[in-house]
């Protein structure tokens, strides 16, 4: 079995968890269908199920690096059928189970049929070989409970975490992005004790991860920020130095760091300010609290003139951005012939939707040929929406974990979900599970293990 190729942990806890996944790889309105999807997973056509759980266990609960899991994920809700979608952080090997309903994508496991509920629940079992160092690793899950009448309305998409242990003694840490030593209180990992994962502390408590001198116990300054993560704003304050600031936008002159006498004070002080960084001191809509606008000024002070908000023109892989404002001197890309690769080569703003892409019997899916009879995708329906949020779930340093999961109810517009109807989208599962269809769940994060090979090819 080959290790599985996949998005760091890291780069998207960094990114905030914010920005979809699918805002980078696939421009234009992608589509819940074989050619693309709205968000991760498919919150972005699927809303207003039970809200319900995720779990994963394993058997068994405690094990040691090269041995071999299994692990049970269960979907547990008032659902007829479910799907679900699972990586891991580029640790071990991944493998399905017979009878399981999974298949191996080049990012992880998805189901290639609805599953049926049992029970109360949705059950998917799968295996997986821990490294032969100890260390963690965090199963990342994307799962869909389906009420089974074909409409995307009444199911719930879940997502949820899993961290587990092996071969040392398990311990809870928490991310801490401005490197002041206290990581942010909904953020957390599992790792063994004697080696925390990357940018995370095992103290939690900071109230602002962007600020390196705010955190509990720190001093509390005269500033309009509660610098001690004690919930109170400058109660007994320390005075802070305050510099000149003429436009009055409560930054002073970044050029100089410090322009004319100081003054000790508070902060919000009409003429005065104690936070650096204006680059236009005579411009109050210029400063490094506002957001960057397309006018050819460097609107919040960081050094760089419009950044990411140039408009853009092509429709998927031929889209460009303007070197400036001015739409007319945008020039997109040149389109190719489209290959099964899960890449819009045409730049129609679709993917892989081309029939003669595969050879005769195969259909691409998943940016990959295979045999029709193994999966049948609708390719109607254009959907639209936004990711869901992800779940914390509780850990055990024995190697079990619970999940309370997450659902997301912001549907966007079209249609329903049943994978045999064409007049639906194919973001969920069909009602009839004998249908066998292969789930789009994870055609996101398999379009970025494929974006990276192509980029490693071609450099």
């Amino acid at each position: 079995m080959r290790p599985r190729s996949l998005v760091p942990r890291l780069g998207a806890a960094l990114l905030g968890l914010g920005l979809g996944a699918g805002a980078l790889l696939l421009s234009g309105q992608a589509q819940a269908r074989s050619g693309g999807i709205a968000a991760s997973g498919c919150s972005g056509c699927h809303n207003g199920g039970p809200k319900g759980s995720l779990t994963m266990t394993a058997n068994p609960a405690t094990f040691n690096p090269g041995d071999k899991v299994e692990l049970t994920l269960s979907l547990v809700g008032n659902y007829s059928t479910g799907g679900a979608y699972l990586n891991t952080t580029d640790v071990g090997d991944l493998q399905t189970i017979a009878n399981q309903g999974m298949t191996e994508v080049s990012s992880g496991l998805v189901h290639n049929q609805p599953k049926p509920a049992s029970g109360g629940g949705v059950q998917f079992r799968f295996s997986w070989v821990a490294p032969a160092k100890a260390g963690a690793v965090r199963f990342s899950v994307y799962a869909l409970g389906a009420n089974g009448d074909r409409r995307s309305s009444g199911d719930a998409p879940l997502e949820g975490t899993f961290d587990f242990v092996y071969g040392c003694t398990g311990k809870t840490f928490y991310l801490d992005g401005d490197g002041d030593g206290i990581g942010r209180m909904d953020f957390s990992m599992l790792g063994c004790a004697d080696a925390p994962p990357m940018a995370f502390v095992s103290t939690t408590g900071d109230c602002d991860d962007y600020r390196k001198t705010v955190f509990p116990g720190a001093k509390e300054l005269c500033n309009m920020i509660d610098d001690n993560c004690d919930g109170v704003v400058d109660e007994n304050a320390v005075p802070v130095d305050l510099w000149p600031d003429a436009d009055g936008d409560g930054y002073y002159d970044a050029r100089t760091e410090k322009v004319g006498e100081p003054k000790v004070g508070c902060a919000g002080l009409k003429g005065w300010a104690a936070e650096p960084g204006d680059c236009q001191p005579m411009n109050k809509t210029v400063n490094p609290g506002v957001e960057e606008t397309c006018n050819n000024l460097d609107d919040d002070c960081d050094g760089d003139v419009d950044e990411r908000v140039r408009p853009t023109c092509g429709e998927g892989w031929c889209r460009r951005e303007a070197p400036g404002c001015d739409m007319q001197y945008c020039m997109p890309g040149a389109p190719v012939k489209e290959k099964c690769n899960f890449l819009d080569d045409d730049c129609d703003g679709e993917v892989d939707e081309d029939a003669d892409m595969c050879p005769t019997g195969e259909t691409c899916a998943a940016g990959v040929c295979v045999d029709s009879d193994t999966v049948t995708l609708n390719p109607d329906g254009p959907s639209s929406g936004t990711s869901g949020s992800t779940g914390s779930g509780s850990t055990s340093n024995t190697g079990s974990t619970s999940n309370t999961g997450s659902t997301n109810s912001k549907a966007g517009s079209g249609g329903g979900s049943g994978l045999d109807d064409e007049s639906s989208s194919g973001c969920a599962l069909g009602a009839r599970s004998s249908h066998g269809a292969l789930a789009v769940l994870g055609l996101l994060m398999s379009a970025a293990a494929l974006r990276r090979r192509r980029r490693a090819a071609a450099s």
